[in-house]
């Protein structure tokens, strides 16, 4: 370990605090011990996303990212205090509002490369923010900064898990944080309230998750289009009823801050909008990286599931040839030709 190691942890520490971040851990570059068998596990049973990234020795060894990687920082960056939906609104996921989390957390981490440069950092750094090939969470798990709970969300002690994580790869060695104990205990909550019922079993079946269904671009089954409700993009139940999160969740109720972003959508406002409406309100957003026609999809899922008077009015008055294709084979499923 170079001699400045413990004196750059410090360094990097504090600004990324000051930029906003609200947990870092630090570990070495070593693969993730056994992720590399479950995750093959979870291709055989096809129990992955179409999201996932299937060269493995990628998603468990930084070397194989980036061969010059000795050293890794985990972060996490918090979500945004929302204002909540209104009753008959879709609804959005905390992750999928506000400034797309990908694009806020580059630019911090550029900010932070740039005070580094500027102090002189003696290396070279690498990062990712959810896209990239390793698994963040296996990494912060092992760098300190939380446990992953049933939900298979990171929780933060003091915290919760209302953050997007992030790695920083480094080729100098810094020192490592311990490992902390999981403390769920006992508590099945997320279990018992997730709407796929796929959490606290051996394996989580990624594909079966209602987030990622409504990301997906295949054509739902008919009880999985019914499940979704009013889910319009993401889904945060398990995360909701978590008890780490609720000290979080009661300061976003007394936030009243008029920047916070909405999570409401109306339904036929979505259904309906344009492509110019869509890059106004959706493409800034994480929620606009899979398409209008994904959106206008769940919201039409959702407007059937609740029975909603405005969606029969929208099918008669509508010119099918302007209506997304991805529409279509639940327009035939509703008795539209």
């Amino acid at each position: 370990m170079f001699d400045e190691g413990q004196n750059w942890k410090v360094k990097i520490t504090n600004w990324l605090f000051d930029l906003g971040f609200v947990a870092v851990g630090f570990t070495g570059s070593k693969p993730i011990e056994g992720l590399d068998l479950l995750l093959q596990t979870r291709f055989e049973q096809n129990m992955a996303t179409p999201f996932e990234n299937k060269e493995i020795r990628l998603r468990v060894d930084p070397k194989a990212v980036w061969q010059d990687c000795k050293g890794i920082a985990a972060l996490a960056y918090p979500l945004p205090h929302t204002v909540g939906p209104v009753q008959g609104e879709g609804v959005l996921a905390r992750s999928a509002v506000g400034g797309d989390y990908h694009r806020v957390v580059n630019q911090r981490l550029k900010e932070l490369s740039e005070k580094m440069v500027a102090d002189h950092w003696p290396g070279e750094l690498r990062w990712q923010v959810d896209t990239g090939p390793l698994v963040e969470r296996a990494f912060a798990l092992r760098a300190g900064i939380g446990w992953i709970g049933r939900n298979q969300q990171l929780i933060i002690p003091g915290y919760g898990s209302f953050v997007s994580l992030a790695l920083l790869l480094l080729d100098r060695e810094i020192p490592s944080d311990e490992e902390i104990t999981n403390q769920c205990g006992n508590c099945r909550k997320c279990v018992q309230v997730c709407p796929a019922q796929i959490l606290g079993k051996e394996l989580f079946a990624a594909q079966n998750c209602y987030s990622y269904l409504t990301q997906s671009k295949d054509v739902l089954a008919m009880g999985a289009g019914q499940g979704l409700g009013l889910r319009i993009f993401g889904c945060d139940t398990c995360q909701e009823v978590c008890p780490y999160n609720q000290t979080w969740l009661q300061e976003e109720l007394k936030d009243l801050s008029p920047a916070r972003p909405k999570r409401g959508v109306d339904l036929l406002t979505a259904l309906s909008m344009t492509k110019g409406e869509f890059k106004k309100d959706f493409f800034p957003t994480a929620a606009g990286w899979r398409g209008k026609g994904v959106l206008q999809r769940n919201a039409f899922l959702a407007m059937r599931q609740a029975q909603d008077p405005r969606l029969n009015s929208w099918l008669t008055a509508g010119e099918k040839s302007q209506m997304p294709p991805i529409l279509t084979p639940y327009l035939q499923d509703n008795g539209e030709e």
